[in-house]
């Protein structure tokens, strides 16, 4: 930073100034001068095509385990084993596949910044720092304003 320029947020997302906004990714930093920022937002990027279809398989495991219950259920005492592989396997994919799905349906957030009309690389945004990526694009929204 130069000596002239006031240090007017921080914190791991990036560090705005009031000249430029600089953005922390894992690999390096970007540095954006206030002035060319043309708008800054935050989005939720959700992958629905994995999460739906991964829903209906689940719900359709999940239906195909209460059936091969049922009717083990029904059965006499020395046929109980009949169903229990396919208990077993509906049980393991249901596992497997539900959690997947349903975290790929609640998505991740990014921070979206535009440069001349052009987008930059975004930032990717864990859920649980939606507050701290908010208070950074306040930050950079003043600084823009100004």
């Amino acid at each position: 930073m130069e000596s002239s320029e006031k240090l007017l947020f921080s914190n791991s997302f990036g560090s705005v100034s009031d000249k430029r906004v600089i953005l922390h990714y894992k690999n390096g930093t970007e540095d954006l001068p206030v002035g060319s920022i043309t708008s800054i937002s935050i989005e939720n990027k959700r992958n629905y095509f994995f999460a739906i279809p991964g829903l209906i398989i689940s719900f359709f495991f999940l239906i195909v385990m209460v059936i091969n219950i049922i009717n083990i259920s029904n059965q006499t005492p020395g046929m109980a084993g009949a169903g229990a592989g396919e208990i077993l396997f509906a049980l393991i994919v249901l596992l497997i596949l539900l959690p997947i799905s349903i975290i790929k349906l609640i998505g991740h957030y990014i921070i979206q910044i535009s440069v001349g009309g052009n987008n930059r690389r975004p930032l990717k945004i864990a859920n649980s720092k939606k507050t701290e990526a908010s208070e950074f694009i306040d930050a950079v929204k003043k600084a823009v304003i100004k």
